[in-house]
């Protein structure tokens, strides 16, 4: 399998598009020649693309300009990916995932693989870690399973579609939970969230080891590093809908987390200059 450009592949962001299982994911490759490693990047859930978008592809460049080189990509059925929303499944999530870890771990093995995932990708990341894949992972926000990701959204968009109902046309948030328990589907900012995807948002849990960032360590015996984003991190991670309280800045919330990554890479001793920070 390749990454099939659709740009001039001497730009250093090289999009393309990636088969899996007769879709195509969409992917963006930031380009880096003789990486000291290489990065995955799994995303947040569906609708939190759109507010994490701008800070993950500067995430993605900040890595870049540091010798990283950083495969970014959208979930099948999400984004500029193909396939149906409603017919997706967290499995097939993960499999993807483990498909372009695969691949991107092929253009040069010697090289080290991170793995790092944003709350839901931070899940799917921590599964393919756990099974083997990597040598590094750093997680963001990655909850203990998918749904206590989906609740938040769910309630945001519930508060957000009642300010302009009134009497019996407002429902609670349990209604909309009670109705994809009875097996309907209902459409949360854009997309429609299925029985299936709130049945199987249970069973997709983080792996036990990696709910202890100490833990993982002894048990992987690999670099790990669990980060809770807070405030400082929106729209990176949805906390609300005050548009005033967004940073545009997030270079310190960058800087916090390169160190580490350097250090588990040994750049320190010679590979990457670091006056960027």
């Amino acid at each position: 399998m390749s990454v099939q450009p659709y740009l001039p592949t001497n730009l250093p962001e090289r999009a393309g598009y990636f088969p899996v299982s007769g879709l195509h994911l969409h992917t963006v490759l930031h380009q880096v020649e003789n990486p000291v490693a290489r990065v995955l990047l799994a995303g947040s859930f569906a609708s939190e693309r759109h507010y994490s978008f701008d800070p993950w592809v500067r995430w993605a460049r900040y890595l870049a300009e540091r010798g990283v080189e950083v495969l970014r990509f959208d979930y099948r059925g999400v984004g500029e990916s193909e396939g149906v929303f409603e017919e997706v499944s967290f499995q097939q999530w993960s499999d993807d995932l483990v498909l372009l870890a695969n691949w991107l771990r092929a253009q040069s093995p010697n090289v080290p693989l991170i793995l790092q995932g944003l709350e839901i990708g931070a899940l799917l990341a921590g599964k393919a870690f756990d099974s083997g894949i990597g040598d590094i992972l750093l997680l963001w926000s990655p909850p203990t399973n998918a749904n206590l990701a989906l609740r938040p959204t769910l309630l945001r968009w519930v508060v957000a579609d009642q300010l302009f109902k009134f009497g019996d046309d407002r429902k609670p948030v349990t209604a909309y939970i009670r109705q994809m328990e009875q097996g309907s589907a209902i459409e949360v900012e854009g997309y429609r969230w299925s029985a299936k995807l709130w049945r199987e948002s249970f069973e997709a849990v983080l792996p036990s080891a990696l709910e202890d960032e100490a833990h993982a360590r002894e048990v992987y015996e690999k670099p790990v590093r669990l980060v809770k984003l807070g405030k400082e991190a929106i729209p990176l991670v949805k906390r609300g809908p005050a548009v005033a309280d967004i940073p545009r800045d997030f270079s310190a919330l960058f800087a916090k987390n390169w160190p580490w990554l350097s250090a588990a890479l040994a750049l320190n001793a010679g590979g990457i200059s670091d006056s960027k920070n």
